[in-house]
């Protein structure tokens, strides 16, 4: 029996649950269209309903996540659905599911950054889905009244967060602490959602997925030279662009054809800083003398023209800088699409990379010194590809996938 006020809803308990005491009947199930049924279903999951809410097809590196994990997700699940940020100028057709054309009903353009989510919630709870699979970054939910308003129209349903980066910041707990249930990439981000902030939701640590090398050729050298490396994404100072620019000079009497290209995109949420950000490289370039010797070119690649890089340079650069008061956990995306393409990788300490097989090196003199060895000894060039390619091999898109699934279905707990 249900009720609500002075209403009275009778519901016939099925013989499955028939021996459920009636606090955990109130507690742990729901009544929907009539039925009893419990908050969280445990099965299979092709007997599962799955929801997934997320930006989708954009120039982002979370939504370039999605793209690769949930197309082997939603294989396994009787049914999904997605419920996608609005977005006017997809990257590809928002209906494409990894290599599949799915139905255009399954895909709902439903909430607007940082506006409000009712439409959303209305949207998730029409399709009454078994599992709602979030995927969270600050910047993509900046509003904390929207997202509160969220969590708790979403109660009766079993919901799992990817946050994608967890920082110390105490401001950020209101958002954090009415999360039901998270998944983060490192034991790092667990530690300061548990430890440090005390957050009492399950944190569960899954790594992020890995693109299979699939092509170990390279490109004919049009650079006319063997001391090339490269460096992409935002141009956020946060990736430290001027690192690579400073090792140029260093490594210029030793090698004078070494050439750093620096693929800087811009968001349109962030033009202003990215314009000032590159007028302050350019004059570094100006003032170290290297205008022969590096390109910033700014805008979207293309996966087809990023590729042509990566397979071209020599080395890839990740010279991220992390400022204790905003230090953040979470995983980078790029650093593993680089090391797929058979090139050396050398990232900083930080903690994106920290779990990464890569070169560390934080100064520019440091980065210099691993580029150096790149460039100069075959072997160790040999050793590090192998060992970037084991780790791949170890984490591809399809065993992270597995993982979420036994983790959604309820038999595993990372």
């Amino acid at each position: 029996m249900a009720a609500s006020g002075s209403h009275v809803e009778v519901v016939e308990v099925p013989t499955e649950y028939s021996a459920v005491s009636n606090a955990a009947l109130i507690t742990d199930f729901r009544v929907k269209n009539g039925k009893l049924r419990p908050r969280q279903k445990r099965a299979a999951a092709n007997k599962l309903k799955l929801a997934f809410v997320g930006n989708w097809k954009m120039q982002c590196g979370i939504a370039t996540y999605s793209e690769n994990l949930f197309p082997h997700v939603a294989k396994h699940f009787g049914d999904f659905k997605m419920f996608i940020e609005k977005n006017g100028a997809p990257t590809s057709p928002i209906n494409i599911v990894g290599d599949t054309l799915v139905p255009p009903e399954k895909i709902v353009s439903c909430w607007q950054r940082g506006g409000p989510l009712t439409e959303l919630a209305d949207a998730i709870k029409e399709y009454d889905p078994d599992v709602v699979w979030i995927q969270h970054e600050f910047g993509i939910w900046p509003n904390a009244r929207h997202w509160l308003a969220l969590m708790s129209q979403l109660d009766d349903y079993h919901v799992i967060v990817t946050m994608h980066s967890v920082f110390h910041h105490r401001d950020k707990t209101i958002v954090e602490a009415c999360m039901p249930e998270i998944i983060v990439h490192l034991e790092g981000a667990k530690t300061v959602l548990q430890v440090e902030k005390g957050i009492s939701s399950p944190v569960h640590v899954m790594p992020h997925g890995c693109a299979p090398v699939t092509d170990t050729s390279r490109l004919w050298n049009f650079y006319k030279s063997g001391h090339t490396f490269m460096q992409f994404g935002f141009g956020f100072r946060y990736k430290g662009w001027e690192k690579c620019i400073r090792a140029v000079a260093i490594l210029r009497d030793k090698y004078p054809d070494v050439f750093f290209t620096g693929l800087f995109s811009e968001s349109a949420f962030s033009a202003v800083d990215h314009q000032v950000y590159y007028d302050e490289l350019m004059r570094l370039v100006d003032e170290l003398g290297v205008k022969d010797n590096v390109a910033i070119i700014r805008g979207y690649q293309s996966d087809t023209a990023l590729d042509s890089y990566m397979r071209t340079n020599q080395v890839v650069v990740f010279p991220y800088v992390s400022h204790p008061a905003h230090e953040v956990f979470g995983a980078s995306g790029a650093a593993r699409l680089a090391m797929s393409k058979m090139s050396p990788v050398i990232t900083t300490t930080v903690n994106h990379f920290s779990d990464l097989p890569t070169l560390k090196a934080d100064s520019p003199e440091e980065i210099a010194d691993a580029l150096d060895q790149m460039f100069s000894n075959t072997l160790a060039r040999k050793a590090q590809v192998e060992k970037q390619v084991e780790y791949l091999s170890e984490n591809t898109w399809e065993k992270i996938a597995l993982r979420h699934v036994k983790l959604f279905e309820g038999t595993g707990d990372e």
